[in-house]
């Protein structure tokens, strides 16, 4: 029998991911974009497109995994939803593609409003931790690997 042995990929793989702070207002405009983007592809495509590159293209598959983070973040009791350094690509795709699709005026505007703000923060970059399979921003008293908080001697 051959033992599987862990290369360095799979290690690196079991790290969790880097993200950045967005309140919960930018991630309700996020969330805004993400759907106008969608209905404008598919508008304008008139269902002719493949529905998976449609989801690529307007980041519409982002959706239902910031609702999740928001809803953490409010249960949490905290003010600062994660957005994974994967994903900010796929939030700069929607909105060029939101603007190469005649995208409303005032949502465009949100989109590189959100886009600039990302951007200005890429120097603080958060650690996350999963909770009950969803990502959240770890606590700065610690976190566990489970999500559990550290008590606090406050």
């Amino acid at each position: 029998m051959r033992r599987f042995r862990r290369g360095k990929n799979d290690q690196a793989a079991e790290q969790p991911p880097l993200a950045l702070q967005i309140s919960i207002d930018e991630a309700k405009d996020l969330i805004e974009v993400l759907r106008h983007a969608r209905t404008q592809i598919v508008e304008l495509t008139r269902g002719d497109a493949d529905q998976e590159l449609v989801a690529r293209a307007g980041g519409s598959d982002l959706i239902a995994s910031v609702y999740a983070r928001i809803g953490l973040t409010v249960v949490q009791g905290r003010d600062a939803v994660p957005i994974l350094v994967t994903e900010i690509g796929q939030v700069e795709a929607a909105v060029l593609n939101l603007e190469s699709y005649e995208g409303h005026e005032v949502v465009l505007c949100l989109g590189y409003a959100l886009l600039q703000n990302l951007e200005s923060r890429q120097s603080s970059w958060r650690s996350l931790t999963l909770i009950d399979g969803i990502w959240a921003i770890t606590n700065e008293t610690g976190e566990s690997a489970n999500g559990a908080t550290a008590p606090s001697i406050s």
